[in-house]
């Protein structure tokens, strides 16, 4: 009986804190683009371009919000498999200001990673975070809070690559 219980708990708290697909509603967003260059060539998204791969939303708490927001936007794997990515050793991404993370293969395969275009209902802003950001479900895991991911939790992405 024990058993049957901690198995329903378990199922319960994924369930609560995974990604789950979700239809969205036009929304204002700040002009960005997200740029990707794969081994099908380069292309460009601003936001309302990736939601189109479709949209999955994540309810989280954050290194930089105590309490849980609601992200919204696209998974990082469904992305680089269109571009030719999913098998890359590590990626390299760009933010708007220059700052450039390489994120190694295990942590987008072993972890949820959303790339978010809304916040709460909203479509994102620099202001918070964004307009475009990785977002990793830290309620689900909280090490993924710790220094060592939180330079993974990039903001104003606007480009990613395979690493050299």
């Amino acid at each position: 009986m024990l058993r049957l219980f901690v198995f329903v708990l378990a199922l319960l708290s994924f369930s609560v804190h995974a990604m789950e697909p979700v239809e969205v509603t036009p929304v204002r967003f700040a002009k960005a683009s997200l740029t990707i260059e794969g081994a099908n060539g380069t292309a460009s998204y601003d936001q309302k371009a990736l939601e189109a791969y479709g949209t999955f939303a994540m309810t989280t708490i954050t290194p930089w919000r105590p309490e849980a927001a609601e992200f919204v936007g696209i998974r990082l794997n469904d992305l680089l498999a269109d571009h030719g990515l999913e098998t890359a050793a590590a990626i390299r991404v760009i933010a708007e200001n220059d700052y450039t993370i390489t994120i190694p293969r295990d942590v987008w395969t072993e972890h949820d990673v959303l790339v978010a275009t809304r916040v709460d209902g909203r479509g994102h802003s620099r202001r918070a975070r964004g307009p475009i950001q990785f977002v990793y479900n830290m309620s689900a895991d909280p090490d993924l809070g710790a220094e060592t991911f939180q330079k993974h939790w990039v903001w104003m992405a606007a480009h990613i690559k395979a690493a050299d």
